[in-house]
């Protein structure tokens, strides 16, 4: 027995052909996931519009779109105040995750191929988890987005600001949130403003992390974002 198991690790060992080879290939690989989204078109008629994107934060995050209304620029529309720009809300699928940015921009890019879209007016909104998605928007596709509003956003890594110094960003934060430190808001802007004069930061004394309603009940927001155009 002794013997017979010792010729056959012999051959295996010194008989290359009869391992499998280790062989590298590449393919494509995509992954197919349904996303709801709301779009608003604006009332008012002309050649092309502004689009305004909003990423929800995480409490809205699922298959429910009816959530996505709760809070923002969907929450406004829904109770009735037009606007005169385009409003994309997309429902994040994931309720856990983080946005996907890739996808959100192709969607973006898909709207801009489909609709009187100002390519040079295009915005994007985003509170809390969503405020890390428009972040990570931004960074990738440089010089595509005109202007921010980051509401309490979950995570802004400061080589992000290295990354779009002359986007004009408006800041949001309560300064008693107990679920973003407002800390992190507040050097983001201090960072920014070195480089860009179009910075802002707005700071709620008494607000935790629902920093949002009133951001985006001031219509001041709306005034500032449209100022701002590609050159």
């Amino acid at each position: 027995m002794k013997k017979e198991l010792l010729l056959i690790l012999t051959i295996l060992f010194f008989n290359p052909s009869l391992f499998a080879q280790l062989k590298s290939f590449e393919t494509e690989v995509t992954s197919k996931e349904n996303m709801k989204f709301y779009l608003y078109t604006p009332i008012e008629k002309q050649d092309v519009y502004p689009l305004v994107v909003f990423l929800h934060g995480g409490g809205q995050s699922g298959s429910d779109l009816n959530l996505v209304k709760e809070h923002g620029l969907p929450k406004l529309i829904n109770e009735g105040k037009n606007f005169p720009f385009y409003v994309f809300a997309p429902q994040n699928p994931n309720k856990n995750g983080l946005w996907d940015d890739k996808v959100i921009n192709k969607m973006v890019n898909h709207l801009v191929d489909s609709l009187s879209i100002d390519t040079k007016r295009i915005y994007l909104t985003g509170l809390s988890r969503g405020g890390d998605g428009i972040w990570r928007m931004a960074v990738n596709n440089p010089n595509k987005y005109a202007a921010m509003l980051s509401v309490c956003a979950a995570n802004i890594p400061m080589v992000y600001i290295n990354w779009v110094p002359n986007l004009p960003v408006w800041f949001f934060h309560g300064e008693k949130d107990s679920i973003v430190p407002v800390e992190q808001t507040i050097q983001s802007y201090e960072k920014l403003k070195q480089f860009n004069p179009d910075a802002k930061l707005t700071l709620y004394p008494n607000a935790d992390h629902d920093s949002w309603t009133e951001t985006f009940e001031n219509d001041a927001i709306f005034i500032w974002l449209l100022s701002h155009k590609l050159k």
